[in-house]
């Protein structure tokens, strides 16, 4: 009983973690980045938008928290290896990964341009592996594995309509994340997909400004409402903790029961 007592008192801490988040400037990401810091963790936060993500830094060390801003351009490879690099001269690890950066850009599937397709490929899927595959060697080389948690979708299993590029680059991602999962355990790298459904956040502005839409969207999901961006720093805690040990190549939807819903 004194084994699981003392355990069960560290499942979801973070002390002394060094986590990387990219697209930590709003929503999703912003949200993971404090969430991971509230949890113990030395946070390096992730974004073009440089001035948004000084500020959140400031209001994680206002907070109690140790965080540092690097601008990053996810799709420059330069700047991925810029960003590791400072994670690195910094504190020597990393041992947490959230790649959050992303892009969608809606059109109808007939007339998609090349342009479009590749920007949403780059930012959505290449960019992942690239980062992961930077990080990856950074946890191998330090010995202490580390956990990898990739941003997919709902529409990486569901179809969204006018919109192609998103779903292949999501779908791929989930499937990358498996595929990484298979190669690195033997390093004990876990790498799982944390997928959110519709959450109120700059990222859907577009379909939450449409009351017709948020509405279908609402009623769609079991708990008939959007989620809010604090509702998945638990989830995010949990897989970059302890707490996840013996879980990798998963899938987690925080999706309000979208998926689960039937006629």
């Amino acid at each position: 009983m004194e084994y699981y007592k003392e355990s069960y008192k560290k499942l979801f801490k973070l002390d002394n973690r060094i986590a990387i988040v990219t697209g930590a400037s709003r929503g999703i990401g912003e949200a993971i980045a404090y969430g991971l810091s509230f949890a113990g963790a030395k946070v390096v936060l992730a974004s073009r938008s440089v001035n948004t993500i000084i500020d959140n830094c400031k209001i994680i060390i206002e907070n109690g928290g140790v965080a540092i801003a690097v601008e990053t351009d996810v799709t420059e490879y330069s700047h991925l290896t810029n960003l590791v690099k400072t994670t690195i001269s910094k504190w020597n690890q990393v041992d947490i990964l959230v790649n959050c950066a992303g892009v969608t850009i809606g059109q109808e599937s007939l007339k998609y341009k090349r342009d479009d397709w590749d920007k949403t490929h780059n930012t959505n899927l290449r960019s992942v592996f690239d980062l992961c595959q930077l990080v990856g060697n950074q946890m191998i080389k330090n010995k202490n594995g580390g956990s990898i948690i990739n941003i997919t979708s709902l529409a990486a299993v569901l179809a969204s309509t006018n919109n192609p590029a998103y779903g292949a680059a999501k779908g791929g991602l989930k499937q990358l994340s498996k595929a990484l999962a298979a190669d690195w355990a033997k390093y004990k790298i876990r790498v799982n997909n944390l997928a959110p459904g519709y959450f109120n956040t700059e990222f859907n502005k577009k379909s939450w400004k449409n009351p017709e839409l948020r509405k279908i969207r609402s009623q769609r999901s079991l708990l008939n409402r959007w989620g809010e961006p604090h509702e998945i720093i638990g989830p995010a805690i949990f897989l970059a903790s302890d707490a996840s040990s013996f879980m990798t190549g998963q899938d987690l939807y925080i999706d309000g029961g979208f998926l689960a819903k039937s006629l």
